[in-house]
């Protein structure tokens, strides 16, 4: 091993340390890879190392290939794909699909994990992964509601099955993506990959995926759900009235009969100024101006409260911004660790973040202090009104999970053209000589020019951390390759490997991949272990392609904990799981799946 390549592998080593502990911003550890590597033949150009005989310029990128991955063809596709991913959840067109099969799921959860979360993972070939399991969670959750389906039933086969499904064509994930575009720029490979070149492989995971969740799988899934109500009617929630100046029931007791069948609601304690009163002693006082009476009340008694004039609900738990009056209510789970965990939720800054009113919480109807120092917690539902103009910024916003059943008026001629320009790019890719950045970029813009995206979805639309990260993690590839890193650790795996049956080689190499990808993340492993694959494919005679196929499958489905992909971290950030939940359901589907996958490829490619 050289000089050069031990920097290569201690700068790996660092990066791998900043993505597994997470002490910096994902971003920031990329940008610093890239600083990094652009760097270090500056370094070797220092007058005590010129005369060593070290080749730092030769083994690191120049200042051109260190900048490259911000205008890699992969970092370019995955912003488009961001971009057009966006303009699919403006338009609604997922949401009206999802409403269309309803009628097929009836009550039954096997039907449910057929219809719901295999559409999701067809879906998935076509639009980001990533984007369309986000688009899916609410009604997923909803509809599991509907038919008496625990969260925690439904949610993994979400992630699970978009993970496998985006793996149908070349855009379905930001690692294909990715692999294909290393691989083009390969001289023992030198061709991008067709938009269906994987896609027998691809569909036979994700069919292989619905069989386990069907028969094995949903077996071994946790019984939880994300709060009390079941349905929309029937969620109870805990909410504060204040008795405004000239209500009718000031000078009353709560305990009068005809207060108590105007409240209707359960009475929970009354609060005078900083003094709180339990319910027995609350029911005897006369009400006077001012007072906030706590009650534990249906969304049906809420939408009463709201529309009273001798109550007001009360939104002190955002401060003081007057009371719900004439907006929409919205349950919603909040779903933000660093957000919500452990903190008051008069601190959370509703109003200012979604321009929405927080005025209850779910729950079983206990409330020892007022809901300005309630602290949330992940998996809580909180009663949030908004006017209707604010829905569609509130439906976007990725903190919450708004289970709240809407029926929008969707422009069916704006839904279906994104649908179309959506087609016409994936058909454009497949049938055309146009690489698919450019069909992706064209895309893009007529989205514009049609104004199925807007001015905001260029910023808000796509995942900057993903961009900055594949910008970043590119360059570190470029470093593998030409220091010869990924040549030396390929010929020492093809020793250790020397008489075993190249799927015996896959199979390792499809392990080595999973884990690498809890540790870090599917990109990194991509960019880190494609270049060491194709040098043990050199050493071993093993067909360059069938080796970077088993280390892009295995990258992008991983599923032995939230960390490892995007779509893991979103269902983990709803509360209903444990870390360990991902390892007991995932780890048996890996097993399955390594076999199966490497398998099919040494078939297909050996």
């Amino acid at each position: 091993m050289t000089v050069e390549i031990s920097v290569v592998f201690a700068i790996i080593a660092v990066a791998l340390y900043f993505f597994a502990s997470q002490k910096l911003p994902l971003y920031v550890t990329s940008l610093g890879i890239m600083v990094l590597v652009i760097c270090v033949p500056f370094i070797g150009e220092l007058p005590w190392l010129r005369d060593t005989g070290l080749d730092f310029a030769g083994s690191f990128p120049t200042v051109e290939e260190g900048l490259s991955g911000l205008s890699n063809p992969a970092t370019v596709t995955v912003m488009a794909m961001f971009l057009l991913s966006a303009g699919i959840q403006r338009s609604g067109l997922m949401h009206v699909l999802g409403r269309k099969i309803v009628p097929l799921v009836g009550d039954s959860e096997v039907r449910f994990l057929l219809v719901v979360t295999g559409l999701v993972g067809v879906i998935s070939g076509f639009v980001n992964n990533t984007a369309a399991v986000a688009v899916a969670i609410p009604f997923v959750i909803e509809l599991s509601r509907r038919i008496g389906l625990k969260a925690s039933k439904a949610l993994i086969p979400l992630s699970f099955l978009g993970m496998l499904g985006g793996m149908l064509t070349v855009i379905g994930t930001s690692t294909s993506i990715l692999a294909v575009a290393i691989l083009a720029d390969l001289p023992q490979f030198g061709r991008p990959l067709g938009m269906f070149e994987f896609a027998p492989v691809g569909l036979l995971i994700l069919v292989i995926g619905l069989l386990y969740f069907v028969t094995v799988g949903r077996h071994l899934l946790p019984n939880r759900d994300l709060g009390g109500g079941e349905t929309d009617e029937d969620a109870q929630f805990v909410v504060e009235l204040r008795i405004p100046h000239g209500s009718e029931l000031v000078g009353n007791t709560l305990a009068d009969a005809d207060n108590v069948n105007y409240i209707g609601a359960d009475i929970l304690g009354l609060t005078r100024g900083d003094t709180r009163h339990d319910s027995e002693p609350a029911a005897t006082m006369p009400l006077e101006d001012g007072d906030i009476v706590t009650v534990h009340a249906t969304t049906r008694q809420v939408a009463d409260f709201v529309a009273s004039d001798h109550v007001h609900v009360a939104s002190d738990m955002d401060g003081n911004y007057g009371h719900a009056r004439e907006g929409h209510l919205v349950r919603a789970v909040v779903r933000n660790r660093w957000l919500f965990n452990g903190r008051r939720s008069a601190d959370i800054g509703f109003w200012r973040r979604y321009r929405a009113r927080p005025i209850g919480l779910e729950g079983s109807g206990t409330q020892d202090t007022r809901l300005a120092d309630t602290k949330l917690r992940v998996g809580e539902i909180v009663l949030l009104e908004a006017a209707e103009k604010d829905l569609p910024q509130l439906r976007s916003r990725p903190d919450l999970v708004l289970l709240s059943e809407f029926e929008d008026e969707f422009d069916r001629s704006r839904m279906w053209l994104v649908g179309s320009i959506m087609l016409a790019v994936v058909l454009s890719a497949a049938l055309t000589p146009l690489p698919i950045v450019v069909t992706a970029l064209a895309g893009v813009v007529l989205m514009a020019v049609s104004r199925c995206i807007t001015a905001e979805d260029l910023t808000s639309g796509v995942q900057w951390e993903i961009i900055f990260m594949l910008a970043g993690v590119i360059p570190l590839g470029i470093a593998m390759t030409k220091s010869g890193g990924a040549q030396w650790i390929g010929e020492v795996l093809a020793s250790a490997a020397t008489g075993w049956h190249p799927l015996l080689v896959l199979m390792a190499l499809y392990v080595v991949t999973t884990v690498l990808t809890e540790v870090v993340s599917n990109n990194a492993s991509v960019v880190i272990l494609v270049p060491v694959g194709v040098a043990l494919s050199t050493a071993l005679d093993i067909p360059v392609l069938a080796v970077a196929l088993t280390v892009m499958f295995a990258a992008s489905t991983s599923f032995l904990s939230p960390v490892g992909y995007q779509t893991n971290a979103m269902v983990f950030g709803t509360g209903v799981y444990k870390f360990t939940d991902f390892a007991k359901v995932g780890a048996p589907l890996n097993l399955i799946l390594m076999v199966a996958t490497c398998t099919a490829i040494w078939w297909m490619w050996g």
